[in-house]
């Protein structure tokens, strides 16, 4: 269900309507997100942090696992790193 409202909102331009003030940068991998809902697409399952406390866990173990899925990919990573352009390593999770 809530694929389909997103791939919706791709196609009739939903998305692409909003403004830059509606996006808010996830920390650590650097993508957008917006800040509220999109169509009938819950705002918690657009924003990851939000659906883990929804489902009853804290932030900090949130940050903890993200802090190590960016960890997993930059070690992952560093084995192809030298075949990419700058622009493409720079994309990669920060992970702090």
């Amino acid at each position: 269900k809530y694929t389909r409202q997103l791939i919706d909102a791709i196609h009739d331009g939903t998305l692409s309507a909003l403004p830059d003030s509606e996006w808010e940068e996830m920390p650590i991998f650097g993508l957008l997100m917006p800040k509220n809902q999109i169509k009938e697409v819950p705002k918690e399952i657009l924003r990851p942090e939000d659906a883990w406390k929804k489902s009853g866990q804290s932030s900090e173990a949130f940050q903890k696992t993200a802090k190590n899925l960016a960890s997993l990919f930059q070690k992952n990573f560093a084995e192809f790193s030298d075949k990419c352009s700058p622009a493409v390593r720079a994309a990669g999770p920060k992970a702090v």
